[in-house]
């Protein structure tokens, strides 16, 4: 009975064998055969540099004259000169009561800084910052409309 155990055995390896599976413990036959190199020289080109051209950004001009006006008109109200302020606009951002109601205005307004952080056209967008003559601060944010080279409109909102 151990006969045909071991020749069942003998054929799975021979038909493995015959197959190209190699089987552990057991030779299989290899036929070498000899070749020749071959050799062959590609030219590759060296890297070059390319620049590649942005199109072009428009930009579009700002007119910073709206905003050097506005802060002129700061600029003469940190001086004290009232007589400028008032003809750069003050006139007209007023809301009434004359010129000496408009210079009573800033009595108690010891220095303003202006910080303008837009323009779009003739409008200007600022951030005021008012200090007072009791050392507190009053806060504003808002916009400016200029023109003809004066302040025509404002809306400002204390914020502080």
């Amino acid at each position: 009975m151990k006969a045909p155990g071991i020749l069942v055995a003998a054929l799975v390896m021979v038909g493995a064998a015959a197959c190209g599976v190699p089987v552990a413990g057991v030779p299989v036959p290899v036929a070498a055969s000899r070749q020749t190199a071959v050799t062959s020289t590609i030219a590759v080109p060296a890297p070059q540099t390319v620049y590649v051209q942005q199109p072009p950004v428009y930009v579009a001009p700002v007119d910073t004259s709206a905003a050097q006006t506005v802060i002129a008109y700061y600029d003469a109200l940190n001086r004290r000169d009232f007589t400028t302020a008032w003809s750069l606009g003050g006139s007209r951002i007023a809301g009434g009561g004359g010129y000496t109601k408009y210079v009573n205005g800033f009595s108690t307004t010891s220095w303003d800084t202006v910080t303008v952080t837009d323009v779009r056209g003739n409008t200007v967008y600022v951030v005021l910052s008012a200090v007072q003559t009791d050392g507190s601060t009053r806060v504003f944010s808002g916009s400016y409309t200029v023109s003809g080279g004066v302040l025509a409109g404002s809306h400002m909102t204390r914020t502080k």
